[in-house]
């Protein structure tokens, strides 16, 4: 009845309007033209109750089929939120998960043959379509179970009987640094992930091993998108296992990739109640919420940062039934819930809410290192949720995800809201740094050691071969940093400079007490000792800093090169690729004859052509890695390679 008495008062409102402008019997036509368009809009937007709302998920062949859930599509959201849809479409979030097609796949399929653990895959394509030839995926695990237990010669005979195969390459994973492949195992619709990446800035195919920080030679369990990706890489995924994982999936979703309804909730409700323009303008002239659907800006803020959370962090759940619900169905949590109800964020020092979690790491001890520093900050990127949980701010209560990003408001990269550049991210609360920039940071204001982000969310989470900020907001502290083997802040932008130098400064600005300190931390450059004796991890954030420009900017750019020399033959793919990176930035060696996929052999005389070449700056050298005549002190060198940290490190992003 609402609606029908809206539609008379806007139709006497348009006729009295017409009259007033149009007097005389031209005014007759115009009203009713008028009220026949009025009225053809409103039987338009408010079709029969019988008439059901259009769907059009999206469906992905021998992958998954849509969900039979309340969702109903970022379809669904064009007609009335263009401009959101519009940010939303043009991110990354969107391409995270697609259907391959001539302008989603990003590699190159144009017939080549790309080789993993001596095994061939074949790539091609034909018309719009795309395939592997491969051995049989599920017999060769089959032949590395019976080598890894023992049976040698059984696995032998059995791998040299596996048949060739071919399957269609039917989803990508990424867009915007790697993408990354699956094809149909065979079983219902489960997707097996094929073992190479493709990384799109240097447009080629690698390992996919590689691209992640793995130990040399780790044997990883085949990558299966519903049990693996499928939660957070689609929206309203259900991978509709067996209990616990087992038996053939018949994987539904709602829609390919992190669409609308992954962060505002299922919509089928609330696009069919705002197909009338009167509930919808009513909504929005009275102030009132629509309550149909969830807007994360909205929420309290620990509900709001939790609709990021439910992805962007490290969890599992409480239980071992939930745990093996989950295979099941993992849309338990919706946006706007209460997460901490169906989803255990992981934390070290609250691993006794999680019966499930205290038993994984009783069964593999060295679990949590692969995501956490010894003091339990997050070391990994993807998991910014566990970060920002534990900061000070974060206990305000008035402090989430949301204070920073937005989707709709922000450049496509890092999701920072347009007006977040910079300090304000920080000075929106912290008012009174705002104009003391310089008396507090102890830097000239307009460099980039008076940014908040640099001394307070520092480089040092790995991931996406590259370092990122951390997203636990702390302080500067050489006592941190000694006993946790995480980088502090001031020598990841001073890289010629030691602990001991960094503390005798928080002592004298902040009062911070310097801790006790070995010959060692109190003389060396703290970069250069992390760069060669620190573990896996340690040394892929070192070699990202020797050519991060504010870092450069600090201690000279005309010393790094010899320093990195040596990790272009490290045992690990992921450092070598960084630190190739660097030298190329430091030194622009645009025909520099170095892969770091090449033989040991070949990548230690690139390390030598380097050093051969290189030609010393010596206003910036840091003592004691240098002679007195700008040499490098290659005893020093062999000393902090031969105390290396070897332990196995692997970053599970």
């Amino acid at each position: 009845m609402l609606e029908v008495a809206l539609v008379f008062v806007t139709c006497g409102v348009a006729v009295f309007v017409v009259n007033r402008l149009a007097p005389g019997h031209a005014s007759l036509g115009l009203s009713m033209a008028l009220v026949a368009a009025v009225t053809a809009v409103v039987a338009y937007w408010d079709p029969p109750a019988s008439k059901p709302l259009p769907q059009r998920p999206v469906e992905l062949r021998d992958a998954a089929a849509p969900s039979e859930t309340d969702y109903a599509s970022s379809d669904s959201c064009l007609p009335c939120h263009r401009r959101q849809h519009a940010s939303w479409h043009e991110g990354f979030h969107r391409t995270m998960t697609q259907a391959v097609a001539d302008e989603t796949v990003l590699a190159d399929f144009g017939g080549l043959t790309l080789y993993f653990d001596g095994r061939p895959y074949r790539l091609f394509r034909t018309n719009e379509s795309f395939w592997v030839e491969l051995s049989d995926p599920d017999m060769v695990d089959r032949a590395l179970g019976l080598a890894q237990q023992g049976n040698i010669e059984e696995a032998q005979r059995f791998a040299a009987a596996i048949p060739r195969v071919t399957r269609p390459i039917v989803m990508s994973t990424g867009s915007h640094h790697y993408q990354l492949y699956w094809y149909p195992s065979g079983n219902g619709r489960e997707l097996y992930m094929l073992p190479f990446a493709y990384l799109i800035e240097e447009r080629r195919w690698v390992p996919r091993v590689s691209v992640f920080l793995t130990p040399p030679n780790l044997l990883e369990p085949r990558k299966v998108w519903n049990r693996d990706c499928l939660p957070c890489h689609a929206t309203g995924g259900r991978p509709l296992y067996e209990p616990g994982g087992q038996g053939t999936p018949d994987t539904w979703l709602a829609e390919i990739g992190i669409a609308c309804e992954a962060c505002h909730g299922p919509s089928a409700e609330h696009a069919a109640l705002n197909r009338n323009p009167f509930k919808r303008y009513g909504h929005y002239f009275s102030g009132k919420p629509d309550d149909s659907v969830t807007q994360p800006r909205s929420l309290e803020p620990t509900r709001a940062g939790q609709v990021c959370g439910q992805c962007h962090s490290l969890h599992t759940q409480y239980n071992g039934e939930d745990w093996a619900a989950s295979f099941v169905d993992s849309t338990a949590y919706r946006p706007g819930d209460d997460l901490a109800e169906t989803t255990y964020i992981v934390q070290s020092k609250t691993l006794s809410e999680s019966p499930l979690m205290e038993q994984f790491v009783r069964e593999r001890p060295g679990l949590l290192d692969e995501w956490f520093w010894r003091d339990g900050e997050i070391r990994v990127v993807g998991r910014e949720y566990n970060g920002l949980i534990e900061s000070p701010c974060f206990d305000g209560g008035a402090f989430s995800c949301l204070s920073c990003h937005s989707i709709h408001d922000s450049d496509p990269d890092d999701r920072l809201k347009a007006d977040m550049r910079g300090d304000a991210a920080c000075t929106q609360c912290h008012t009174e740094f705002g104009a003391l920039s310089s008396p507090h940071t102890h830097h000239e204001a307009s460099s980039d050691g008076s940014r908040c982000q640099n001394c307070h969310l520092p480089h040092t989470s790995y991931g996406l071969l590259k370092a990122s900020r951390s997203h636990r907001v702390s302080s500067p502290s050489v006592e941190v940093e000694v006993s946790t083997g995480r980088p502090n802040a001031c020598n990841l932008c001073h890289l010629d400079r030691s602990l001991g130098w960094t503390a005798k400064y928080l002592d004298e600005w902040y009062g911070i007490d310097a801790p006790a300190l070995d010959s060692q931390q109190e003389d060396l450059a703290a970069a250069p000792v992390w760069l060669l004796r620190g573990d896996a991890g340690v040394r892929a954030l070192a070699a990202w800093h020797f050519a991060w420009e504010p870092a450069l900017e600090a201690s000279g750019s005309g010393w790094q090169a010899p320093l990195i020399a040596p990790l272009l033959d490290d045992p690990y793919d992921a450092v070598r690729f960084i630190a190739g990176r660097s030298m190329r930035r430091l030194l622009g060696l645009a025909t520099f004859d170095y892969d770091f996929l090449y033989p040991s052999e070949q990548r230690r005389a690139a390390a030598a052509q380097i050093l051969q070449s290189w030609i010393p700056d010596s206003r910036d050298l840091p003592p004691r890695f240098f002679s007195a005549d700008g040499s490098p002190n290659a005893a020093l060198i062999r000393e902090l390679l031969a105390e290396r940290d070897d332990r196995p490190v692997h970053l599970v992003e």
